[in-house]
């Protein structure tokens, strides 16, 4: 019998995995403190959760039968929130899918996904599962997009460019002009708004004039849905109609989609949340304003991307020590910084009084 991995496919043997977050008791284990006393600031997760009303709308659920394949009732909601017809709207499960999903459509094995770093890591690693080659290419020293060095990597094997706005970590928006200017190139340009809801900034407007264009959104964050996994993409009509045929038929489970529609549905209600998720945030900006030598870069998501001009990594385990957690990335140009999700105004109060103590 041959070695297993002789077996396997080749670049899949040893992959360059993504870096994901721990669940609460494993973080709790690791400091020594009960998973309640937990403060989960490293995943840009809702702290309030779903409305009450999406709660019990998924305690309806049946749970015996398979869900709608085409989500018909979900991409008529979507539809309707977006103002985007049904037939340009594919959900998922989580942008996460949706983002594998456009590699097996258009990326051979060797041609090229773009993405523009740093940046969130699934588009690469999406790309690497799928054989493809990255091309990373920096952003400048505001991390902004670097259109110049961009137009420099497309070549006739770029195949799609992914593009963050807002970026995460660092939360700046992608403006009209770069985006057209991407779109020019010729590739699919892929927009991830997963933080849309917290900045109402969106390019979607742009869909009837590039068919090449494809924005991705999600329920995680502003839905406080994370753990059911649902995102959806908006995109041409063309693009949506290959994916379904190409996607697992259930890819949505049922209790997703119910809670789905009933986050549109309560959507007023949990903008609430957003908007003191977003006023938490710009009070953390103004606390951090105080602290001599921390710097921040300006954000229209749930997050602050600080740098502490010190080892991001040691002010990260003395808050872990804390009970609070918040991300480091091992990329060079963030060694120093930390990104830090909004919270509660309980979670807040602990974690400015503990970096005071702590910078």
């Amino acid at each position: 019998m041959p070695e297993l991995t002789g077996l396997m496919r080749r670049h899949l043997v040893a992959v360059d995995t993504y870096a994901s977050v721990d669940p609460t008791e494993e973080l709790a284990r690791r400091v020594g403190i009960r998973p309640e006393e937990v403060i989960r600031l490293n995943a840009n997760e809702n702290p309030y959760g779903p409305s009450q009303a999406v709660k019990e709308a998924v305690a309806r659920t049946p749970l015996n039968i398979y869900p709608d394949p085409n989500q018909r009732q979900l991409r008529a909601a979507l539809g309707e929130y977006t103002g985007q017809p049904a037939e340009s709207i594919l959900p998922g499960a989580g942008a996460d899918e949706l983002i594998d999903l456009l590699m097996r459509l258009f990326i051979e094995p060797g041609e090229k996904a773009l993405d523009c770093v740093p940046t969130f890591g699934m588009y690469s690693f999406c790309a690497r599962v799928n054989n493809a080659t990255v091309a990373s290419v920096e952003r400048d020293e505001l991390f902004e997009l670097d259109i110049r060095a961009i137009k420099a990597a497309v070549d006739d094997r770029t195949k799609i460019i992914f593009i963050c706005s807002p970026n995460n970590p660092t939360g700046n928006l992608v403006s009209e002009a770069q985006a057209k200017a991407l779109l020019a190139l010729g590739p699919i340009v892929v927009v991830d708004e997963t933080y849309y809801e917290f900045c109402g900034r969106s390019l979607a407007h742009l869909l009837g004039e590039f068919e090449n264009l494809v924005i991705l959104r999600t329920f995680s964050k502003w839905a406080a849905i994370a753990g059911l996994r649902l995102g959806y993409m908006i995109g041409s009509p063309t693009i949506v109609e290959h994916l379904v045929e190409v996607k697992p038929p259930y890819n949505i489970n049922s209790a997703a989609e119910v809670a789905g529609l009933a986050s549109l549905a309560d959507r007023k209600a949990l903008m609430k949340n957003v908007e003191m998720l977003v006023r938490q945030r710009r009070r953390l900006e103004s606390e951090l304003q105080q602290i001599p030598g921390v710097k921040f870069w300006p954000s229209h998501g749930n997050f602050l991307l600080v740098d502490f001009q010190r080892d991001g990594r040691q002010i990260s385990e003395e808050l872990g020590k804390r009970g609070i957690f918040v991300r480091y990335f091992s990329h060079p140009r963030l060694r120093n910084s930390l990104r830090i999700s909004s919270g509660t105004p309980e979670q807040m109060d602990l974690l400015i009084d503990a970096l005071k103590a702590i910078v």
